[in-house]
């Protein structure tokens, strides 16, 4: 479920007195299971209920999907297919960077906490199994294989929020992406410009510029000609979507 859904029927007045400090990113863990609509101190019984029954219904959906996908992994071998996903095999287990952290996943499931998104996207990469160099040549998403139909929800969910985070915050976006291990990136004219591996074999390239007077902050967000060998555009949206709240979830709430 998007955080904006959940978020829409918050308080949204950033009282602090829950874990998550501020709505959004109360919202945010809501979505990913981490707390429950009971910590929030100003909602009242029948907005707690439907609340939980909106996470409920799509976390029964997700719930079933990963254990598809667990099933449909289930006689992948993993040595086989490591090298072409930038993985590395250890005995019965995959070693993987996703969002600049190492996470082992073997074939019934995984030795860190996780949000389930972010469980499902690294479940679909594997059974994907995608082979063969990155070509080098930044794409927009529009230009991917079908991703002229997913391409207004990729600039609404991932590049225009990721433009309002570096309006707002500045130098704290370009920290973070740092502490996610983003490299600089040249030859562009970008104000800023980054290239973050959410994935071993997705690179994101993230473009900032400036507002002033006239025009506020932009991102643009390129990905390999290749991107799609390794997940299709529907996931490379939720890919990207899950790339921004990894950034922050807290600076998305000021946004």
């Amino acid at each position: 479920m998007n955080p904006l859904d959940i978020y829409k029927k918050l308080p949204r007045d950033n009282c602090g007195k829950c874990p998550a400090l501020t709505c959004m990113s109360f919202a945010v863990r809501l979505s990913k299971k981490e707390l429950s609509a009971s910590e929030c101190p100003a909602l009242d019984e029948n907005s707690k209920k439907e609340i939980n029954g909106m996470i409920s219904s799509v976390s029964d959906w997700k719930e079933k999907r990963l254990a598809e996908l667990f099933d449909e992994i289930s006689q992948v071998n993993f040595p086989t297919v490591a090298e072409g996903i930038g993985a590395v095999s250890e005995k019965d287990a995959l070693k993987i960077t996703y969002m600049g952290k190492e996470v082992m996943i073997s074939h019934s499931c995984f030795k860190d906490e996780l949000g389930i998104w972010d469980k499902l996207l690294i479940l679909m990469y594997i059974k994907t199994a995608g082979r063969g160099r990155l070509s080098g040549k930044w794409t927009a998403f529009r230009d991917l294989k079908n991703g002229l139909i997913r391409a207004n929800s990729f600039n609404e969910a991932c590049e225009k929020k990721l433009a309002g985070m570096y309006g707002k915050t500045g130098e704290g976006l370009l920290t973070r992406l740092k502490a996610m291990n983003a490299a600089e990136a040249a030859g562009f004219s970008a104000d800023h410009s980054y290239v973050l591996y959410p994935l071993p074999k997705i690179p994101f390239l993230l473009l900032f510029w400036s507002g002033d007077e006239d025009f506020e902050s932009d991102c643009k967000i390129l990905l390999d000609s290749t991107a799609t060998e390794f997940l299709d555009v529907e996931a490379l949206l939720y890919l990207g979507m899950a790339l921004t709240w990894a950034i922050n979830p807290v600076i998305i709430d000021n946004c």
